[in-house]
């Protein structure tokens, strides 16, 4: 293990000895007819896939090979939807491999990046190609019980998913703490080639209204809002300068537990789901461009999204509503406008740039221009003294012209 890695993980360890938590949204609740033991199809598609055009950006991507981790509640195997795609992973709250979910969240979240086709319902995932790990950080959502969600045990999770071999890492939970073991885990994902795609957070009681969320915030971060059934923003969801992206976030069809699956979020926005929507996306994307970084992953969400000036974030959807079949055939010539380019400097310094030498590199070019200004210097002088000397000769054999004598 590196030195870098190795003060990694003892700065989590650190973090966890102190015990700082944060809070998560619940799961929205299903609807009623979706209950424990009962299990259940819906046999429509999700409304997002006509929100967002999935089934277009299918045509390209569907994003095969690509490891998607779940940082967060587990994800149930059992789930007839998610059987086929979920590996062992990692729990950091209990003994297992993180294929067991009390909350449901994970799973829900998980189903749909990664659902697999069932007879008699219409869920797929996002993104049916790729495989799920699952990284368990909570067990149950009440902050003041044990194993509830917790800041360091997520940032734990992101550098364990990293581990594992995650491309793109879904973290649908958010809270207002800041620490250094967050951000230097987020960090050790982007320099391991991992996006990681968090929610902005919902609007929850006993919270900082619109305040800033993390891991949302880190520049590295792809956050994520959620936008209602019309594809308005909602009070339900945080706003503010953390956001990057918006997402359908309501009447969800995904994964319920055990069994099967169920609507959720029918009366309100989640930005959980849309985060998952989102992970889902950049999965795509990695997939079908395997040699780009996850910055570049990222730009490409980011400058495609639907919004009504190409120029101009909103705070509250950021840049925009995703769009994944635009974001999939994007081509960064550095000409396009909106959110810093990772490959290109900014249209304003492109077509105007600074004309200086960068500091601490000599100007080899001096003595050049010295020799060249020397030797205009001499032809110069030599040119005026041929002129005088025309001059000279010229006064000797002029002929003398005097005026005539006036005459009073």
């Amino acid at each position: 293990m590196s030195y870098r890695r190795r003060g990694l993980h003892l700065a989590i360890a650190a973090g966890i000895l102190l015990g700082s938590t944060w809070t998560v949204a619940a799961p929205a609740h299903a609807e009623e007819a979706c209950a424990r033991g009962k299990t259940s199809y819906v046999p429509q598609r999700p409304d997002a896939f006509a929100q967002i055009g999935i089934s277009q950006a299918w045509t390209l991507s569907h994003g095969d090979g690509v490891l998607v981790a779940v940082v967060d509640s587990g994800v149930e195997a059992r789930n007839d939807h998610l059987a086929a795609v979920v590996q062992p992973g990692v729990d950091l709250v209990g003994t297992g491999d993180g294929r067991t979910d009390t909350v449901g969240h994970g799973t829900a979240v998980a189903a749909i990046i990664a659902a697999q086709e069932v007879p008699g319902s219409g869920l797929v995932g996002v993104a049916p190609g790729v495989r799920i790990v699952p990284v368990r950080v909570y067990e149950q959502t009440d902050p003041s019980k044990p194993n509830a969600p917790n800041v360091a045990k997520t940032a734990q999770g992101i550098v364990r998913a990293v581990d594992l071999g995650a491309r793109i890492i879904a973290v649908p939970q958010s809270g207002e703490t800041d620490t250094a073991a967050l951000s230097d885990a987020v960090r050790y994902a982007d320099a391991h080639g991992a996006l990681v795609v968090a929610s902005a957070g919902n609007a929850e009681s006993g919270q900082a209204q619109n305040a800033v969320r993390y891991p949302a915030n880190y520049p590295q971060v792809l956050s994520v809002t959620a936008v209602d059934a019309t594809g308005a923003a909602t009070d339900a969801s945080e706003h503010g300068v953390h956001v990057k992206v918006a997402a359908p976030g309501q009447n969800v069809l995904t994964a319920y537990f055990a069994e099967g699956d169920c609507v959720f979020a029918a009366q309100s926005t989640s930005t959980s789901y849309a985060t998952g929507y989102v992970a889902g996306v950049a999965a795509l994307v990695a997939a079908m461009h395997p040699e780009e970084k996850p910055a570049d992953w990222q730009y490409r969400i980011l400058v495609t999204a639907l919004r009504a000036t190409a120029t101009l974030r909103d705070s509250s959807v950021g840049w925009g509503i995703v769009a994944p079949y635009a974001a999939l055939n994007f081509v960064n010539d550095g000409s396009a406008a909106g959110p810093p380019n990772p490959r290109f400097a900014t249209a304003r310094e492109r077509v105007d740039p600074v004309m200086v030498p960068p500091e601490g590199v000599p100007d080899e070019s001096g003595p050049v221009r010295a020799a060249v200004a020397g030797i205009a210097l001499v032809m110069g002088v030599l040119v005026v003294a041929g002129l005088l000397a025309v001059r000279i000769r010229a006064g000797r054999t002029k002929p003398v012209v005097r005026e005539p004598a006036r005459t009073r």
